[in-house]
């Protein structure tokens, strides 16, 4: 779900193209390694299809360009000033969601960083310490350390964004985005 929260976080800069988004979300989301096309224009087809964007017109090149649709706009909204709507939260979807919002103009990154640190403090309370399985005792202790290490990490991108307000903000990319496969490594 945070690749398609992204994707609306990101077109409240305005309206974009399939390789366009995910180059946008990749450089804002730098804990992701990558995201393949196919998952792109899915989640693109998706959201399309729950109303959330709709067709922008073309590029001059003849690339589909989408935008918000108000339920969209809401959505993204939503997802740039508040926190996990899970219970329990992911790490991977809590890094998309901190990072995103950190680096997005009119974002709420504080309010999403305090909502999650407060949902992982949750998690913590309520693990239970005293199960009869020694597996349930290992995956409470493995979830506890997973949950005090998001709230350190959170900790950290909170004092920084006090430290310097705004300075994880990123503008749109200026550059267009390579279509294609890379190109192969040479081999000597």
């Amino acid at each position: 779900m945070s690749v398609q929260y992204g994707f609306l976080a990101v077109l409240t800069q305005g309206p974009a193209y399939g390789s366009q988004l995910q180059n946008e979300f990749l450089l804002r989301a730098a804990n992701r390694r990558q995201l393949n096309a196919g998952q792109v224009y899915s989640t693109l087809d998706r959201m399309a299809e729950q109303g959330l964007i709709e067709s922008a017109g073309e590029t001059d090149d003849g690339l589909p360009l989408y935008r918000l649709t108000a339920a969209g706009t809401e959505e993204a909204t939503g997802w740039l000033t508040s926190g996990p709507r899970d219970a329990r939260p992911d790490w991977d979807e809590m890094q998309d969601q901190v990072l995103v919002a950190a680096s997005l103009d009119g974002a709420d990154a504080e309010a999403v960083v305090a909502d999650y640190r407060a949902a992982f403090a949750e998690r913590i309370r309520e693990l239970t310490h005293d199960a009869d399985s020694r597996a349930v005792l290992a995956a409470n202790r493995a979830a506890e350390l997973g949950a005090r290490a998001a709230i350190e990490w959170l900790d950290e991108v909170a004092k920084a964004l006090a430290a310097h307000p705004g300075a994880l903000v990123q503008p749109r990319c200026p550059e267009r985005p390579r279509r294609g496969r890379k190109p192969a490594a040479a081999v000597d």
